[in-house]
């Protein structure tokens, strides 16, 4: 591929199992990065896929509208290059390829069914470049409405030391286990239980590998990112207009997620719509999400926990970034988000 060496206008797109994202963005001089458009659909693709395997109509009808809806906005920016790429219940279901030719047929995008490792990789890469001078061993975890991807990386070193998927999200959780409203106390004892039964092989593998090898896991640093963490984050600071800036860096402690789960546990979802910073289109998933967050850092014996708005939207835009300035594929790539649009 050619390298640029003047301004060029980029694009990612992350098609996820509860929202479909879009970021647009200039890249300038001096490796600076100037958003464009940023956009955020929720479109339920995880609705019901535990029946068959299989994505449901009214998601894959919402999805493509809403993909025909972002293809407008990028020709009408005049973006050059765009990366998208698919994840969580597309990578599982049964009519994964279907969809993906009707979204090329309708809007002319690409979609990329992304791996396990690749969606790890790509969200730690995201989720890095907005935290303020990453060092040592970061934990991250990317908790979507199907599968939460953790990836431990050395940032001294730029390495990824280990990746898994985890088959458990806060839409998959609501479905099969939260669907009273409100849920009664034993329906919360049982999701509990089901993702701790969940987690359990793969904090156990992190341990073994760490013991292997010869590395103490503390310290370190816990990031979360993805909806569900960025959600806590904004309820934590009662956010009435998301601001991402804001976001990024916050630590929540596990004390005050204790009592939020507990509130949420008591209010039905009419109720749940009044809480400040909770997003719209989450307010019946955000008790599962919270649940898993609970558990992992339960598992981890974590008090707290770092919030990134960035993550696989910012990773993958990184990464096609770095593939059209022939720069080397790095889990740090040295661009600098600006907040101001334009």
């Amino acid at each position: 591929m050619t390298t640029r060496t003047d301004d060029c206008s980029l694009a990612s797109i992350d098609i996820g199992s509860h929202t479909i994202r879009l970021l647009a963005a200039r890249i300038k001089e001096r490796e600076r990065i100037f958003p464009l458009a940023l956009e955020r659909r929720i479109t339920r693709l995880a609705r019901n896929f535990q029946s068959d395997h299989t994505l449901k109509e009214p998601g894959i009808q919402d999805s493509i509208s809403v993909l025909r809806e972002y293809s407008d906005i990028l020709t009408s920016l005049g973006i050059q290059s765009v990366a998208c790429g698919a994840t969580g219940v597309v990578r599982r279901a049964e009519n994964s390829a279907r969809f993906l030719k009707t979204i090329e047929e309708v809007t002319g995008l690409s979609v990329v069914i992304l791996s396990e490792s690749s969606e790890a990789y790509l969200s730690a890469k995201g989720t890095l470049s907005v935290l303020h001078s990453p060092c040592g061993l970061i934990l991250s975890f990317d908790l979507g409405g199907s599968s939460t991807e953790f990836l431990l990386v050395d940032v001294e070193r730029n390495k990824p030391l280990w990746d898994i998927s985890v088959f458990t999200g806060a839409a998959t959780i609501t479905q099969n286990h939260l669907t009273a409203d409100p849920p009664d106390t034993e329906s919360i004892l049982k999701a509990r239980i089901a993702v701790r039964q969940l987690l359990k092989p793969a904090m156990s593998a992190l341990k073994s590998l760490l013991m292997e090898e010869g590395i103490s896991l503390a310290p370190f640093h816990l990031v979360g990112t993805a909806g569900t963490a960025s959600t806590l984050a904004a309820m934590f600071l009662e956010m009435e207009e998301y601001e991402p800036y804001r976001v990024n860096g916050l630590v929540l402690s596990r004390k005050w997620l204790d009592e939020t789960v507990e509130r949420l546990g008591r209010l039905p979802v009419a109720s749940r719509r009044k809480l400040p910073g909770l997003e719209k289109g989450r307010e019946d998933i955000i008790l599962g999400g919270a649940l898993i967050v609970q558990e992992i850092l339960a598992s981890l014996d974590e008090e707290r926990f770092t919030v990134a708005d960035g993550g696989l939207l910012e990773g993958l835009f990184l990464d096609l970034a770095e593939k059209e300035l022939g720069w080397p594929d790095r889990i740090l790539t040295p661009l600098t988000w600006e907040i101001q649009t334009g």
